[in-house]
């Protein structure tokens, strides 16, 4: 079933779309540079107060989080009496993430799967004493000219930086990564592209859902080409 997004301005130059909304639950585009939830800081503004407030609710309940600068699809609780189903939902659900990266990799495909041990600021891929973590890769376009990929990351487990700390073990971080990039040029980038796209799940009612957001514009100014999405 398809839904036309509707677009809420949250503050100055910043924006969402709502991409799916039921009684439960709802699915909003978080842009990239804001933090998901409430941060130490209480003066901070956060995506989930800001959408609440917009929406005249009391309180969202973030089902999944996205970090500081990858923006995209997130589920939102609209009731706590249905935060198991809610989560249970997410985890059965196909997620969809599209990056930029540096580089140009051999492979088209590409099955990554490793042990993650989480850390303070970031997190690594060990031998063991890590939580199993899967993603199946793939390049949707290559331009050399900027030296930079386009590609797509399914996550078979949601870990914390799972496709971040991925690609740059495979020699090829996100363009814009503060943590995982080996480029110098890290800090020049506008952000982290990365970006929540697709999210595949069977609703309350039995029914399949697929929900995708637009291509960011960021990622089309970046790469100086049209960005396409074969499904």
């Amino acid at each position: 079933m398809k839904y036309l997004p509707k677009k809420i301005q949250l503050g100055a130059n910043l924006w969402t779309n709502i991409l799916f909304e039921c009684d439960e639950f709802l699915l909003a585009e978080k842009p990239a540079g804001i933090p998901i939830h409430e941060t130490k800081d209480p003066n901070r503004m956060d995506f989930t107060r800001l959408l609440a407030t917009k929406l005249g609710v009391s309180e969202l309940r973030t089902a999944n989080r996205l970090d500081l600068g990858t923006s995209g699809i997130v589920l939102l609780g609209k009731s706590n009496d249905k935060n198991k189903e809610i989560d249970d939902l997410l985890k059965d659900s196909e997620k969809e993430y599209i990056f930029l990266c540096h580089g140009i990799p051999e492979w088209k495909e590409k099955r990554f799967e490793c042990f993650i041990k989480d850390g303070n600021k970031e997190v690594k891929i060990v031998r063991s004493g890590g939580k199993k973590a899967i993603t199946e890769f793939r390049i949707l376009s290559t331009h050399t000219k900027e030296n930079i990929s386009f590609g797509m990351a399914k996550i078979l487990t949601g870990r914390r930086h799972q496709i971040r700390v991925m690609l740059r073990e495979l020699g090829f971080p996100v363009l814009g990564d503060p943590v995982y990039s080996f480029s110098s040029e890290t800090k020049k980038e506008k952000r982290m592209y990365l970006h929540s796209f697709r999210l595949c799940f069977t609703d309350f009612q039995g029914k399949k859902q697929w929900v995708e957001a637009e291509i960011p514009e960021e990622f089309l100014a970046r790469v100086k080409e049209p960005l396409s999405i074969d499904i």
